[in-house]
């Protein structure tokens, strides 16, 4: 009995400094305890565990501290600081950057124009994903419409492989006749080589029940760089060198292979209260009577709590051809969906 009280009374003692909960004390005297999870715009935002996201103006905060490492921006100088101590003198903090040193300096919060958490190379399972049901908005000119749009993408990352997965699904009328019925689905691998660098395998498969091409079918490979992943968004590129099999509808199959260039662009603006999204691949083919193709998509999701968003989304479809069966699609969509 004496060593298994021992031996829990050690495990509470290797407890790690990060179940720690981070602490804002504001000038009415409030105090927020919680996750800090970044600072920018003259806003700080706190995760609670009784509230959520809380965005507070960092001009109501008198001081506050954090036990993790934070990467940090005074003016345009970035660097990592060990922990963040809480200042005697309101308006203030106390910042290790060496703890082998011991040492903290104290700064003014107005001071500090980004703060950030790096995210570790290697990470637990993390999962995340949104979906959204769309109306789309065009200028029908009295024409009666029945639009939906329906679109899935998640995110499962586990160590230094990552899986994406996206679902999307579409179905108009135009005076109760279809005009478009189509849905693809997507899958991509991705093996991190560095903390940039990836490789990226990807899968695809695409059914149209109204045009030319009933059936196509993908398959790719490439390298991929991740330019940065933290609290704010992320941005990454890649290059893949594709195989396409095609099906008309009469029954023709074709195949033909592509470059594909592709990025992910996503930054949280405002607190986290506007997330700006841009995605796009091009891809040219070896047909010497296509130039390229883009498919590209770019749109404002506004976060009405931490789950529910309100969407507005651009979509554009080009083929650019050395005759005249190139086409140009543009779309318009507002929708509301869930994240995680």
């Amino acid at each position: 009995m004496l060593f298994v009280r021992k031996a829990l009374m050690l495990s509470l003692s290797l407890v790690p400094l990060s179940s720690v909960a981070d602490t804002l004390w504001l000038d009415n005297g409030d105090r927020l305890t919680g996750k800090i999870e970044f600072l920018e715009g003259s806003k700080i935002s706190i995760k609670t565990d009784f509230a959520g996201l809380i965005v507070v103006s960092t001009a109501r905060v008198k001081t506050f501290e954090s036990e993790d490492p934070l990467l940090l921006k005074l003016g345009d100088k970035a660097q990592y600081i060990t922990r963040v101590n809480a200042a005697d003198e309101d308006g203030q903090v106390m910042l290790a950057f060496d703890e082998s040193k011991n040492q903290a300096r104290s700064v003014p919060v107005a001071q500090i124009s980004q703060l950030l958490v790096p995210k570790p190379i290697i990470q637990d399972m993390v999962w995340e994903g949104d979906a959204t049901a769309s109306l789309e908005l065009k200028d029908t000119s009295g024409t009666e419409t029945e639009d939906l749009d329906v679109d899935l993408a998640t995110r499962l990352r586990h160590g230094a492989w990552r899986h994406d997965v996206a679902l999307d699904y579409e179905r108009d009328y135009r005076d109760d006749v279809k005009s478009r019925h189509a849905w693809e689905a997507d899958y991509d691998l991705n093996r991190f080589l560095t903390e940039h660098w990836f490789w990226m395998t990807s899968v695809r498969y695409q059914r149209d029940y109204l045009n030319e091409i009933a059936k196509q079918r993908q398959f790719g490979m490439g390298p991929g760089y991740e330019w940065w992943n933290n609290s704010l968004g992320r941005f990454e590129t890649s290059a893949r060198l594709d195989r396409i099999w095609t099906e008309e509808r009469d029954g023709t199959e074709n195949a033909y292979n592509a470059l594909g260039l592709q990025w992910d662009y996503r930054r949280f603006l405002l607190g986290k209260r506007f997330e700006l999204f841009h995605k796009a691949e091009t891809q040219i083919p070896d047909d010497p009577n296509v130039r390229y193709m883009i498919d590209t998509e770019a749109g404002l999701r506004y976060l009405l709590t931490s789950w529910a968003s309100l969407s507005l989304k651009a979509e554009l479809d080009y083929l650019n051809t050395s005759d005249d069966t190139g086409y140009r699609d543009t779309r318009y969509t507002m929708g509301l969906g869930v994240g995680w």
